[in-house]
């Protein structure tokens, strides 16, 4: 582990305990609206990092490979909104993070071990399988709400999919350009890319004033802080580890859910919070894991 490691835990920990107020913010939007803010909010995110790193994107001279890594990032980019966010649609919170967030470690070590023919540490493979057991015990300690569609699970998965096409894409690019002008880049073409599917939902639902700060919330700090955040992670400990850190989304979202709006957390639920937490806290900052290429 190098010396950066506790700064780049911290960093891609930070991203992720950002994106857990998602949820809490979101719930202003409908089923309808929230699509579209999927979208909008990765416009205002752009906007953000450009305003941060100036005409950087444009002036810099892009390797071929580089341009392939953020064509492939932007698609996983805006395929895992719409696809997440259509899981949600059809089962339900819960089965939907299961298996997109829950997933997408698994996948994420597994492209990362084809690429680069490094098989993970077996620490790495304990923690994730410890991480994503307290996740099963979060989103179904009070039980299951609702039964799975099978769209639901299809999307879900690739939900999964592009949640680590993105996160091997900003590892392969901010190798060598920074965080900020890698993230920059990549939102502006997700957002080019979701321009059509704003057009067809209709934006008009995201103009009354408490949705316009909602939105604009979510642009500024769950996509433009939290990615960015989440990219000077993926930068220095991989794409793995920093996937598996990303699992406390879900962890975070449930101790806003008791602390600020009084919901019942069970003592499951709490139990997979601390699994969360130890397995995260042992992948980060001992032992080797898969390293970033």
């Amino acid at each position: 582990m190098t010396s950066h490691a506790p700064g780049a835990v911290i960093s891609a920990a930070g991203g992720a305990l950002l994106w857990a107020t998602i949820g809490p913010a979101a719930a202003l939007l409908d089923t309808h609206d929230r699509l579209a803010a999927a979208a909008v909010r990765l416009a205002i995110g752009t906007l953000v990092l450009f305003a941060v790193v100036g005409g950087r994107p444009l002036t810099t001279r892009w390797r071929r490979s580089e341009l392939r890594s953020l064509a492939v990032g932007a698609v996983g980019i805006a395929g895992f909104q719409m696809t997440y966010f259509g899981a949600i649609g059809h089962s339900g919170v819960a089965i939907s993070t299961t298996l997109a967030i829950g997933l997408s470690p698994v996948m994420t070590g597994m492209w990362t071990w084809l690429r680069t023919r490094e098989r993970p540490a077996i620490g790495w493979m304990v923690g994730t399988a410890i991480a994503a057991t307290g996740l099963v015990l979060l989103m179904y300690g009070r039980g299951v709400t609702g039964p799975a569609s099978p769209t639901g699970i299809i999307l879900s998965l690739l939900a999964a999919m592009f949640f680590s096409m993105h996160a091997i894409a900003i590892q392969l690019t901010t190798s060598g350009q920074t965080p900020a002008t890698t993230l920059t880049a990549m939102f502006g073409l997700a957002a080019l890319l979701l321009i059509p599917v704003t057009v067809a939902i209709g934006p008009q639902g995201l103009l009354s004033g408490p949705v316009v700060t909602c939105v604009v919330y979510l642009g500024v700090v769950t996509t433009g802080i939290a990615y960015w955040l989440f990219a000077r992670g993926v930068r220095h400990l991989g794409a793995a580890t920093a996937v598996t850190i990303s699992l406390l989304e879900p962890a975070g979202a449930a101790i806003i859910a008791a602390v600020a709006f009084r919901e019942h957390v069970s003592l499951a639920q709490w139990t997979g919070i601390g699994l969360i937490c130890a397995a995260i806290a042992s992948i980060g900052f001992a032992g080797p894991k898969l390293k970033p290429t």
